[in-house]
């Protein structure tokens, strides 16, 4: 039992820090679905002009995450991670809004984590092999 005690704590602490981003997503209404692909194959862009090919709005993504425990990276992961469930090979990044500082006071005096918030759209660019 003595040895189970912080293992169990180690799987509780891991289980705190991937809690810090959660999101959400609304369908498009595309003209399909995709298959899944991994996160490392969802190119990021700024802008939708950035994007050189044919492609299809997949999702509107929105991440939110502890300020204290995630940062922008995180959230970027969280949202690319999304992206790939859903078979989008692109991710259109939208605004990443930090908590201003009555946030932050706020969050001190109630006790309170602020919340940072993103959001981008999921988008499927064709390559030259993919058909219609």
């Amino acid at each position: 039992m003595r040895t189970a005690l912080p293992k169990l704590l180690a799987v509780l602490a891991l289980l705190a820090l991937g809690g810090c981003v959660s999101t959400n997503y609304v369908l498009l209404g595309g003209s399909g679905t995709y298959p899944a692909v991994s996160p490392n194959e969802v190119r990021i862009y700024l802008t939708e002009a950035d994007i050189r090919e044919p492609h299809e709005k997949i999702a509107l993504i929105t991440v939110k995450g502890s300020s204290t425990m995630s940062d922008e990276a995180a959230l970027i992961r969280a949202m690319r991670k999304r992206a790939a469930t859903l078979g989008a090979n692109g991710l259109v990044l939208g605004d990443i809004r930090e908590p201003g500082v009555v946030e932050r006071v706020a969050g001190v005096i109630f006790d309170h984590d602020p919340q940072r918030t993103g959001r981008a759209v999921a988008v499927r660019v064709r390559n030259t092999q993919e058909s219609r």
